[in-house]
């Protein structure tokens, strides 16, 4: 079995999230929060990134195919 790296993202009191090779992984405490994320990404007209599941406390996303745009706290 190949080994994945899992990457925290971003972590604080409300949320974290992971990537898990080209899985994100959204942990949230509060699940009207999962769950209105999830709509928006469903409604919004540019891409986004697929729901895999959603299982409470978790949502799984697909990474987005392409180059990195930028990263936090990197160079603007």
């Amino acid at each position: 079995m190949d080994e994945v790296e899992v990457e925290v993202v971003v972590a604080h009191s409300e949320r974290a999230t992971l990537r898990i090779g080209d899985v994100f992984l959204k942990v949230d405490a509060d699940q009207a929060r999962i769950d209105a994320e999830a709509e928006v990404m469903a409604l919004a007209p540019v891409p986004t990134p697929e729901v895999l599941w959603c299982r409470p406390p978790v949502l799984a996303i697909a990474a987005l195919p392409g180059a990195t745009l930028g990263t936090l706290g990197g160079p603007g």
